[in-house]
């Protein structure tokens, strides 16, 4: 290989700063979406549980406009 066809580059260090901060961002970022997704599935598996239990002596009065039953 001649001198003319040849370039000369400085190798990219793998783990600079900026690299370094985005993939804390990327973790920090993942973990309160796992942390919220947690609450969510949290609040269904407790759903769940509450609506089939088989003795519900609580009355539900829901007068809002949005309610399923009065929309069906």
């Amino acid at each position: 290989m001649t001198l003319s066809t040849s370039y000369r580059y400085n190798e990219r260090r793998v783990f600079d700063i900026k690299t370094l901060i985005e993939a804390i961002r990327l973790i920090i970022i993942n973990s309160i979406l796992a942390f919220i997704f947690l609450f969510l599935i949290l609040e269904e598996v407790d759903w769940a549980i509450f609506s089939f239990r088989g003795r519900l002596n609580d009355k539900i009065i829901d007068n809002t406009s949005w309610n399923f039953k009065k929309i069906i």
